[in-house]
């Protein structure tokens, strides 16, 4: 074929493309009547995310689900703004409900990932593992997906014991390759409860090594009571027996107070 005619043919195809992608937004109009409005104002909301104009991306997410309000991406932005405002509650809101709109809402590994901590901030633990279940089943082995493994873990084993097998697995491969200290400790508490005495111990001294255990504890997104769990396990395994009583105690009355109990009997027999 000449240059020219190749010419031509490009041209042709990259009109019918064109043509064809007009088509489509004027039947999904025809369709769903306000959809290009609402899309129109979900990626503006979007743009405004990513630049931290938070009160513009909530109010342009308001907006579009005025328009169509059975329909989940503008919830899940206007989660996200309110989540990064630090209205945890209102952001969870958004986001269970995008979820009930659609189950497949936050199957995108960025953004389930960040909907899943929102969730697990606001105690919604079942929900936030449901999301993480979908999305890690969708990721390809990265840097990223180990750290969806340690959020994974975090929430498992914040649910109870009958998730301690699973929360295992999800920390193991959290820590496979290059591991982090947020992931040791939540290893290391895992093995505590299964009963691996060697292996935690071990663990939880490599975090307490890194030091800065304060701001690490602050930023999980866990319970108050696993919070202190992880304080007291530290504690414990570095010799300070006292003050590892001290902050199990004050991990009483959560999933895993039975366990907590058993272990402040046995420390006061020291």
């Amino acid at each position: 074929m000449h240059r020219a005619a190749q010419t031509c043919s490009w041209i042709l195809l990259a009109t019918l493309a064109t043509s064809s992608a007009h088509a489509s937004d004027f039947w999904d109009e025809v369709r769903t009547p306000g959809l290009t409005a609402y899309r129109a104002d979900v990626e503006t909301a979007r743009n405004a995310l990513g630049a931290r104009r938070l009160a513009q991306a909530t109010t342009l997410a308001t907006e579009a689900i005025a328009r169509l309000p059975d329909r989940p991406e503008a919830f899940v932005v206007r989660g996200f703004a309110k989540g990064e405002a630090g209205e945890v509650e209102a952001a969870t809101e958004d986001l269970l409900h995008a979820l009930e709109l659609d189950a497949s809402a936050l199957d995108d590994p960025s953004a389930g990932s960040r909907a899943a901590e929102l969730l697990a901030r606001g105690a919604h633990l079942d929900a936030a593992a449901e999301v993480l279940a979908r999305v890690l089943g969708r990721m390809h082995a990265s840097a990223l997906r180990q750290t969806v493994y340690a959020l994974h873990g975090d929430v498992l084993l914040s649910r109870g014991p009958e998730h301690l097998q699973d929360a295992l697995r999800a920390y193991r491969e959290a820590v496979r390759g290059n591991a982090t200290p947020r992931a040791e400790l939540g290893l290391a508490l895992a093995l505590y409860r299964a009963g691996d005495e060697a292996e935690w111990s071990a663990l939880a001294r490599s975090v307490a090594a890194h030091g800065r255990l304060d701001p690490l504890l602050e930023n999980l997104p866990v319970p108050d009571t696993e919070r202190e769990a992880r304080r007291a396990l530290v504690l414990e395994a570095t010799g300070d027996t006292a003050a590892a009583r001290g902050a199990w105690d004050l991990s009483r009355g959560g999933a895993w107070d039975a366990a907590v109990q058993a272990t402040l009997e046995r420390l006061r027999g020291r």
